[in-house]
């Protein structure tokens, strides 16, 4: 097998004993000093043939493409140079740790020294040269003396009577040559010396290795003084000169191969050596007779044939070890996975650098092996999200796997003998979660990083993980409640090497990095007053650039999106600047305010800010501070520790049970956890309890074992059913809707229903079913999700009704309620609902706080909410306790029941009817019902509705007259008011409720684009324009104002406030094609060919084949060859 091995041009004799192992060495010249390299010295050796010379550079870029096999290198700086490179590396020792402390000209404490190097020795393949530098540097590894060829050198003659000495710099390092006792001993006799040395007259290089051969072969002895306190007894020049076959002359080390007497001398007496020295130098016979000694010590002691073995074995022993640590290993399954020090981490994300995944993925490398999978981010994307100033590469995964994907796919393309630890799936917002997740007989992580804006979606995707990170504190807890302990805390970080600090001077007070749009309305409001007041500077930058303007900032503001603590908080205080930043859950947690960061109010912005600018030492204390809290606690390399000791936490305990064996999956699937979130809801004396949909027994389990219940089940699914009969008391399999239940009435205190009755045909059925096994004052605990909650909706108004495999649009759900259906549906049941609890989104807080009364959610806006009403929107699931109804008289409760439910199934059917355009028939189910209750609000209003939609104008003002009566606050009615008095033109009337909706935050917009359509009417379109454009500063998605604008750019010829409302509206929607087909027109209409041209370009890179972007994109083509013709 050859290989292609780099190593350093530091020992070209060295190197080229080591070319006869038959592969390809690429020799690299290291730099000796500031931009000074060593070069190859042809005159110590000539090239062998198998070597090639190349620059740093060239080595660097050979690295990086991944073309040597193997690195050799001599010393710790060579390792240093390396330290960014993986692949096996091995590193010879040829000088002992404390000869080269005790040369230094600065005091070096052997022992930091070692703990300064020990990770760049971390996986490096030590050789020494000899045992006495192995013992020296206290590292394991193995030890190749010398390899010597004595047919490599001539025969000796001896035909001059002169001392030789070799070596470099034997003044200088007199304490490790032995120079100051080798002159005594060779004073006042012939002597050569070879070597640089530029203190001692006529010493020089020799001028080819034929030239040092020739010394060795002529000059009648060699010269020794190699001291035992810092050397070892021989160096490779003495063994040459004894494999030439000269007589040595040496002083006293233990490990010498000098033997006094058979082929030389050897003594600490300096006048016996002398003596020995004029007795050699006068007769050749003798020097000749010891000197044949000398070539059969060496040809034994340190022959070519072993060191080239030795070598062989080493290459063939690092590779095999670096393919092992790095994963490559089929006996690692066998080694529990908390002693597996270096993990194999299957990661799952798209690709796209200025991610969390990406620095992650930089940070397990480290320590780890990781194989990537997944995607790339497109060019489509990176126009979507704003990233054209990215300049990072983005380099492709490991192992492709696109949307919709399969991981068994990728597990095909793992490389053999490679097995994944875990999988690790990291959220970009850009992936899904593979469909055969569950197949994975490996642990499952995932890491969820905007849980803020996606809740919902997390809770989908953490009941397929095992282990849970979030990045976002606050929602630990609500996660866990959904049955699934293992769900951790993981905040985001830094990455030193990209974010760190650069010197540079203070360019601005404040800078800001990130994007600005109407999205945002706090942050640009905050910004605008920032800058009215001090010099800020705000760009979209990303990696170093981003830390580089941080760096030039004296101040980084900061401002999170709903309150999450985000990436610009850690990356911001790596480099050195002031962070002042907005309250955030878990900050404080991991930074004290003033003294890492300065946290602000937005009614106290500008007096902070003003404040630190004129107390520069107390503003550089405190960024200097927070600097070296996230480099010691939050950088990315933490956060892949910590993740590390959290899962080997988890799977040690259960390795201990069966020792070596492979951790498997936690129990979190759809069965198997327990309900803590619905345990505060079991009465404590309850002792006798029924689950229906119990599982495999877990919260059972539980209650049995914490409360000593007895414990029934009920269980559709048999062969989950079969382990629940493990752990409960009773276990029937079957279809709760179908079957007779074998218990008494009265049976039981208690009956939980977590996550069931939406999976039944007719729940109201099975309630009144389980009525009768509770005791008198037993409750039914139960848990329904929310189909209120905002997501839906969100989902909703994108024309999406998507099933999921769990979570509120389960695929198995066949009921859908909100908290008022669940009152009606256990009120019909004979139930009363005691206690309510929620798992609530943590958002409702801010909104809470906000104190608006309109949710937007997408591209709809819901108005007017009481604060009961908008919390019901944030509420995912709603766990109750009911108990059975308190009795009443019989004609009572029969007329009540009745009449409730027929009105209430009269409004489904009404609203049924108006969901599917049957106006007409709706209008008579409404008035049916307003004859038995005139005071029923949404009858009205609905009613008022339909006749709006068949443009029965009159009837439909009627309608919502009405319901004004009944709500006279109610800005929805206003509107509604409004809108049918502009039909029927009755423009005053109109103009009435258009100027009352501005009363209103939620409806401004709608009350400014009103009053402007009536000034179109009589034709002030340029009182219009402003209105309409004031209405898009409120709202940019108002469609009925934008289209209005657009309509008088084009009739008056002025588009600047309608380019202005496009732009707005673009960066909200930047995919909106319809928009972007209207900027290019206004472009178009101004002459502004190139610009319109790139508008067009950008609407066919998502629909190739539009025809009205074609037909324009080639009147703009021609437009531009006329206007260059």
């Amino acid at each position: 097998m050859n290989l292609n091995i780099l190593t350093f041009n530091w020992h070209e004799p060295y190197i080229c004993n080591l070319s006869r192992l038959n592969h390809t060495f690429f020799v690299v010249a290291p730099e000796v000093a500031p931009g000074k390299l060593r070069e190859w010295d042809k005159r110590m050796r000539s090239l062998p043939g198998n070597c090639h010379l190349i620059s740093p550079e060239q080595a660097r870029e050979k690295l990086q493409e991944g073309d040597f096999d193997l690195v050799l290198a001599h010393n710790v700086k060579d390792l240093l140079w390396l330290k960014n490179f993986d692949l096996p590396k091995i590193c010879v020792f040829h000088c002992r740790l404390s000869t080269e402390i005790a040369l230094s000209e600065t005091p070096i404490d052997k022992t930091e020294y070692l703990k300064k190097v020990k990770s760049l020795l971390q996986d490096v393949h030590p050789v020494f040269i000899s045992q006495n530098k192995k013992n020296d540097w206290n590292l394991p590894g193995a030890v190749i003396p010398h390899g010597i060829d004595i047919n490599d050198f001539p025969q000796y003659s001896g035909n001059e009577s002169c001392i030789l000495r070799v070596g470099n710099l034997l003044k200088e390092m007199d304490i490790a040559r032995g120079y100051t006792r080798g002159e005594a001993i060779i004073s006042g006799y012939p002597h050569a010396t070879l070597g640089l040395n530029p203190g001692l007259p006529g010493s020089r290089l020799s001028e080819s290795f034929k030239d040092l051969q020739e010394h060795y072969r002529q000059c009648r002895v060699y010269l020794n003084t190699l001291p035992p306190e810092y050397e070892d007894g021989y160096n490779l020049s003495l063994l040459e000169a004894m494999a030439t076959g000269m007589p040595v002359i040496s002083t006293v080390h233990p490990e010498s191969p000098v033997i006094d007497g058979k082929n030389g001398y050897i003594s600490d007496d300096t006048q016996y050596l002398r003596k020995k020295c004029g007795e050699l130098l006068e007769d050749k016979e003798k020097a000749k007779e010891l000197g044949l000694n000398s070539r059969s010590i060496v040809q034994e002691q340190f022959p070519m044939d072993r060191f080239l073995s030795s070598w062989t074995g080493e290459i063939e022993l690092c590779i095999k070890n670096y393919l092992k640590t790095r994963g490559y290993d089929n006996e690692r399954q066998k080694v529990p996975f908390s002693e597996r020090k270096r993990k194999n981490i299957l990661m799952d994300f798209v690709s796209h650098p200025a991610t969390t995944a990406y620095y992650l993925e930089r940070a397990f490398r480290q320590s780890h092996n990781v194989i990537t999978c997944g995607a790339m981010i497109n060019l489509d994307v990176i126009h979507q999200w704003d990233l054209g100033n990215l300049k990072w590469p983005i380099e492709p995964q490991d192992i492709f796997r696109g949307a919709g994907e399969k991981v068994d796919g990728v597990l095909k393309e793992l490389p053999a003998d490679w097995n994944p630890d875990f999988y690790f799936y990291v959220e970009t917002g850009l992936s899904d979660v593979p469909v055969d997740l569950e197949k994975l007989s490996i642990p499952k992580v995932c890491y969820l990083i905007d849980t803020h804006i996606h809740l919902e979606k997390h809770f989908e995707i953490a009941k397929r993980f095992d282990v849970i990170f979030l990045a976002q504190k606050k929602y630990v807890d609500i996660l866990r409640a959904q049955g699934n302990d293992q769900v951790f805390w993981l905040p985001l970080a830094c990455d030193p090497d990209i974010h760190g600090k650069v010197e540079t001077e203070k360019l601005w007070d404040v800078g800001f990095v990130g994007s600005v749009t109407p999205a945002n309305p706090r942050r640009k409001k905050l910004l605008d007053f920032i800058g009215s007041r001090f010099d800020l500077k705000v760009d979209r930058k990303f990696m170093d650039e981003m830390a580089r303007h941080f760096c030039e900032s004296r101040i980084v503001f900061n401002n999170a999106i709903k309150n999450d603590l985000n990436m610009r908080v850690f990356e911001a205080m790596c480099t050195g600047s002031m962070l002042i930043t907005d309250e955030a859950v878990g900050l404080e947690d991991l930074f004290e305010d003033q003294q890492h960061f300065v946290m602000y109010r937005d009614d106290s912005l500008l007096e902070t800010i003003q404040y630190y600018l004129e107390n520069p030492e107390q503003r550089e204390t405190i960024a200097e501070e927070g600097r070296r809290e996230v480099l010691a606690h939050h950088t990315y390399s933490h956060r892949a520790n910590q993740m590390i000791d959290i899962l080997d936490e988890i799977y040690r305990a259960s390795e201990e049970d069966v020792e070596g064996s492979e951790p498997v999956s936690n129990v979190s699937n759809y069965y198997e956890h327990v309900r803590h979130d619905m345990l505060p809801l079991i009465p404590e004396e309850a002792r006798s309890i029924l689950e229906i949909g119990c599982g495999a027994g877990k919260t059972g389990q539980f209650l049995k074992e914490s409360r000593g219940a007895f414990v029934a089940g009920v269980e559709l699914n048999p062969d989950v059913a079969e382990e629940a009969k493990s752990v409960l008391d009773d276990v029937i399999s079957g279809n709760i809707e179908e079957m007779d239940l074998p218990y008494e009435p009265g049976s039981f205190d208690c009956i939980l229903c977590g996550d069931v009755l939406e999976h039944l045909v007719d729940p109201l059925k099975v309630l009144e079913k389980l009525k009768g096994l509770l005791v008198p004052g037993g409750k039914i605990v139960a848990s329904i999700p929310n189909v209120q909650f905002f997501g839906v909706i969100h989902h909703l108004s994108e024309g999406n009704w998507t099933y999921q495999d769990e979570g509120i649009l389960d695929r198995t759900h066949l009921r859908f309620f909100t908290l008022k259906e669940i009152k009606t549906l256990f009120e019909n049941a004979g139930f009363e609902i005691n206690e309510i609890q929620e798992t609530l989104d943590p958002q409702y807080e801010e909104y809470k706080k906000s104190g608006q009364n309109c949710l937007k959610v997408g591209r709809v806006t819901i108005n007017d909410l009481s604060e009961e009403e908008l919390r019901r929107f944030f509420v995912f699931q709603y766990r109750f306790s009911a108990g059975l109804s308190e009795t009443k008289p019989e004609n009572e409760k029969k007329n009540i029941s009745r009449d409730s439910v027929m009105k209430e199934r009269q409004l489904n059917e009404a609203k049924t009817l108006e969901a599917n355009g049957n106006w007409k028939e709706a209008i008579k189910v409404y008035g049916f019902i307003l004859v038995e209750h005139p005071e029923n609000l949404v009858s009205w209003k609905s009613k008022g509705n339909c006749h709006l939609q068949m443009q029965e104008f009159k009837e439909s003002r009627e309608a919502f007259k009405k319901a004004f009566e009944l709500d006279p606050e109610s800005p929805e009615i206003m509107m509604n008011l409004a809108v049918v008095s502009f039909q029927v033109r009755d423009y005053k009337e109109a103009e009435k409720w258009f100027e009352r909706l501005l009363e209103f935050d939620s409806y401004k917009d709608k009350g400014l684009c009103g009053i402007g359509m009536l000034k179109q009417q009589v034709e002030a379109n340029n009182e219009a324009i402003e209105l309409f454009y004031k209405a898009l500063q409120v709202n940019p998605e108002n469609g009925i104002a934008l289209s209005s604008l657009l309509k008088l750019a084009y009739l008056s010829g002025e588009f600047r406030l309608a380019e202005s409302a496009l732009e707005n509206y673009l960066e909200i929607h930047p995919a909106n094609l319809n928009m972007l087909f209207g900027l290019a027109g206004l472009y178009f209409e101004q002459d502004r060919l190139t610009e319109a041209r790139e508008v067009l370009d950008q609407i066919l890179i998502f629909d190739s084949s539009n025809n009205d972007a074609l037909e324009l994109l080639k009147k703009v083509e021609e437009r531009l060859v006329f206007s260059k013709g």
